[in-house]
């Protein structure tokens, strides 16, 4: 089932979606091929690399009515699906012991898929939270209620959960993070271009309407103002680039000080609304919870209420029933993503089912421990690369260098799936609570689970993915690398294929992940995950300096009509995609041990590499989600992904002859070299 988590996880791509090992698109000779029709031989190779290896392929993979964007993560979803859907549909067919991984996962999906029942229900069981709101009278009341609709998994302006203490990474404290509006980015409420007006008015059409299903008077007035709430709470709001700064995210207060230092809130009612009152807190983004209090007192209490009520449908609205379904896709699919279609109802069920107790399943049915042995091997293959790197680097110098070893040597590897899994016994899936009423109680269920974890030792065997997803990530407070079985596959790892491709491929996705413990966030981390720092003042200044440039260089690219890239937004995700090409094409060459290895359709090592890695982000995207991905997403576009580091790297223009004439070209002095 789904916990919700919000500790800094760096992953290799924007969203969580997963893949398996059994029944992929794997050549029966266990290798890649990378053909002419895959490419687009109109394009001169060294003018658009992404559009020449990945043209045909495009061609091939159109995008379906249903979807955003199709890339290879994708297809390994899709495919994916059909697997789970096999594991759902087989022990939804039989009887299963009351409390059983089985019975929960069944009783989940059933209800999901019976939308007579759902129609029958309608909001019944938001009905009794609704009411909740309707009984406020006072700033107090708000307070407790807030706290109250978070057990249910609705967040209003502030969410209480537990996180890593980023300076004793050993311990789970509770954390404040803002949160609560209902467009992607606070940065939509004041943009005024063309693309932001729509989405904008599109969002208050979709408010509108979960207010006449309300039975509001005066609807348009009071949408009105409960948009202009929202633009109030979004303007204190921390921008996503202040949010990538551990150090501004530290900010410890006693509780006994916490009315003083974040006033205008009645703290000590929302501590036991939501369960628990700790010694101390980590309010994350402070000068946004300074300043919460007096946006709440300074508006009406009935359009607080409003804002409310909106939120507890907005954010539930796709578990409900037919209605409300597809007034969210008119905004979140159609408006936001471009998207034509609604996805079939199984697939949005499974989404919601989608969790560690499936997962389980999963990998009992269809992932081999060999995939398991040889990733730990190019792990550590990985590793050794990249310390030769850092003895390499002519800008570090040895004090820093040697941190930087001992951090590198300390990271941690998780692969596949958990050493233990979770316990969820506790847990009440029944298929006569209909599908809402089963939501709210996983809602629950993570919500008592989370506080359970504050004030204790992190759990360092925890995963913060499923292991059916088709993803990786790094997770600077337990300095360790996990990569999902849904990753362990082609296009990304064959495990009978040849180095070239598995390290062009796989390997740069461990060195991607590996490097993020070494960007602009994750370098503030020590080896024991702590927010400490390990750096000299001059090696500090010549790694900005270095990142700075790597900054320039992809603002200068256009990601989507005239809307050029964020090389702000995207800095650690650069950072990693450039020095997880240069440390798995170091480990590739170190596993051949001088040999050169043997052409493959008629293409070098060097070649397959390239090729690879560029397979990986090959992609159909609609213009829609592009826009929203340059405003909220911390990864780069994929095109983006290919032809921006790879010029930063000498083996490009050795395996393609690229020379100055070529658009791509990079003088060599200006190829940046961080990691």
């Amino acid at each position: 089932m789904k916990t919700k988590q919000l500790m800094m996880i760096i992953a290799t791509t924007s969203t969580a979606i997963g893949g398996t090992l059994c029944g992929c698109s794997e050549p029966k000779d266990g290798n890649a091929h990378y053909t002419d029709a895959d490419k687009d031989l109109s394009v001169n190779i060294g003018d658009d690399f992404y559009a020449y290896s990945n043209g045909g392929w495009q061609k091939n993979h159109p995008l379906p009515a249903d979807k955003s964007r199709q890339g290879t993560f994708d297809l390994l979803f899709d495919e994916n699906q059909e697997h789970l859907k096999e594991i759902v549909d087989e022990v939804s067919s039989k009887e299963n012991k009351p409390g059983s991984a089985a019975q929960q996962i069944a009783d989940y999906y059933l209800s999901g898929m019976d939308t007579a029942q759902r129609n029958a229900d309608g909001i019944k069981a938001l009905v009794p939270y609704l009411e909740k709101v309707d009984k406020i009278e006072n700033s107090s009341d708000i307070s407790r209620t807030i706290g109250e609709l978070q057990e249910m998994g609705v967040g209003a302006l502030v969410v209480l959960t537990n996180d890593a203490d980023a300076k004793n990474s050993d311990m789970s404290i509770a954390a404040l993070f803002q949160t609560g509006i209902g467009l992607p980015d606070r940065d939509y409420y004041f943009s005024d271009d063309e693309r932001s007006n729509t989405i904008k008015e599109a969002y208050k059409v979709m408010l509108g309407k979960y207010a006449e299903k309300l039975e509001w008077e005066n609807v348009e007035e009071r949408v009105n103002k409960v948009y202009a709430f929202e633009g109030k709470i979004a303007g204190i709001m921390y921008t996503r680039k202040q949010n990538r700064d551990p150090q501004a995210l530290y900010n410890m207060v006693k509780c006994d000080n916490i009315s003083s230092e974040l006033p205008n809130f009645d703290w000590e009612t929302y501590f036991k609304a939501i369960g628990i009152r700790p010694d101390s807190i980590n309010a994350s983004q402070k000068g946004y919870f300074e300043k919460m209090g007096s946006v709440i007192n300074s508006t009406e209490i009935a359009t607080v209420k409003d804002y409310l009520k909106l939120s507890i449908i907005r954010q539930n609205a796709s578990f409900l029933s037919d209605d409300y379904v597809n007034i969210a896709f008119d905004f979140s699919g159609r408006v936001l993503s471009g998207v034509e279609e609604m996805k079939p109802l199984w697939k949005r069920v499974l989404s919601v089912v989608d969790g560690e107790q499936l997962g389980q399943l999963f990998v009992e049915k269809y992932f081999p421990p060999s995939a398991k042995t040889r990733m730990k091997e190019l792990i550590e293959n990985l590793r050794i690369a990249f310390a030769e790197r850092i003895d390499n680097l002519t800008w570090m110098g040895d004090a820093t260098k040697a941190k930087a070893k001992e951090k590198l040597a300390a990271i941690k590897v998780k692969v596949g799936y958990p050493d233990k899994w979770t316990d969820y016994s506790s847990l009440t899936i029944d298929r006569k609570l209909g599908f809402m009423g089963n939501v709210i109680n996983d809602y629950k269920f993570s919500h008592k689970r989370m506080l359970s974890k504050i004030d204790k030792p992190v759990d360092k065997d925890e995963w913060y993915m499923t292991p059916q997803t088709v993803n990786a990530y790094y997770n600077p407070s337990g300095n360790e690398i996990v990569f999902p079985a849904g990753i362990l596959q082609p296009p990304f790892f064959y495990a009978e294929g040849d180095d070239a491709v598995n390290y062009g491929a796989i390997g740069v996705v461990i060195g991607h992940e590996m490097t993020h413990g070494f960007d602009d966030q994750g370098c503030q981390f020590d080896k024991d995950g702590n927010l400490n720092n390990w750096w000299t003042d001059e090696d500090a200044e010549r790694f900005k300096g270095a990142t700075s440039k790597l900054v320039d260089r992809y603002a200068s690219f256009t990601a989507v009509g005239d809307l050029k890239a964020d090389g702000e937004l995207t800095l650690g995700e650069n950072i990693a995609d450039l020095g997880g090409l240069n440390i798995s094409y170091q480990a590739f060459r170190n596993a051949q041990k001088g040999v050169e290895p043997k052409e493959i359709d008629g293409q070098t090592a060097d070649q397959r590499f390239c090729y690879a890695y560029s397979r990986v982000w090959a992609t159909n995207v609609r213009d829609e989600y592009l826009f929203q991905q340059v405003k909220t997403d911390p990864h780069s576009p994929a095109h983006l992904r290919v032809n921006v580091p790879l010029p930063l790297v000498d083996y490009f223009y050795n395996a393609f002859g690229i020379t100055d004439s070529c658009k791509m070209y990079v003088p060599k002095e200006d190829r940046i070299i961080i990691w």
